[in-house]
């Protein structure tokens, strides 16, 4: 029913969701039985990747909320200053993985999933905005924003520390 690919793109959508190899998996199969107990007249067909994927963000929200960790946005962090949003290719970034580990390490939840589907799946900001149910300028700036925190972390060395170039 499902590619190893299309498995495989889930599983790596879902850890970048939780940071945490185990809990991706059980989102992942939460959302698969959940697909699967569908009248198969309802299913998608065309879009099972991206019902999946939002059955598994809204599980890990429910999680979240659960637990009292979800995070909040600010609206006053935005600004209103225009913002160069010129994006590099993802492809043409080359990070060790360790440095990546250090990195997703310190993002929160909706900032690893944004990274996800902007660096990894390399979706535009209209197609994120559409699969998460977001304005496409919301996407816009909390992009700029992950750019700009990312930015102020010390990648080089021996580790990642927060304040460089502040």
């Amino acid at each position: 029913m499902f590619s190893d690919a299309q498995l495989n793109g889930l599983y790596r959508y879902g850890i970048s969701l939780t940071n945490d190899e185990t809990l991706a998996y059980d989102l992942l199969q939460d959302a698969i039985e959940c697909y699967l107990k569908m009248d198969p007249a309802r299913r998608p067909v065309d879009g099972a990747g991206f019902y999946l994927r939002r059955v598994m963000r809204n599980r890990y929200i429910d999680q979240l909320r659960k637990e009292k960790r979800y995070p909040h946005e600010s609206l006053e962090d935005g600004g209103d200053s225009l913002v160069s949003m010129a994006m590099p290719d993802p492809g043409e970034l080359v990070i060790d993985r360790q440095m990546i580990e250090s990195i997703l390490a310190r993002l929160d939840p909706l900032e690893r999933e944004l990274l996800h589907l902007w660096a990894y799946e390399e979706m535009t900001a209209r197609e994120i905005a559409t699969q998460l149910d977001s304005p496409r300028g919301t996407i816009l700036s909390r992009i700029h924003r992950l750019k700009k925190k990312i930015a102020r972390f010390d990648l080089g060395g021996d580790g990642i520390r927060e304040g460089a170039g502040t």
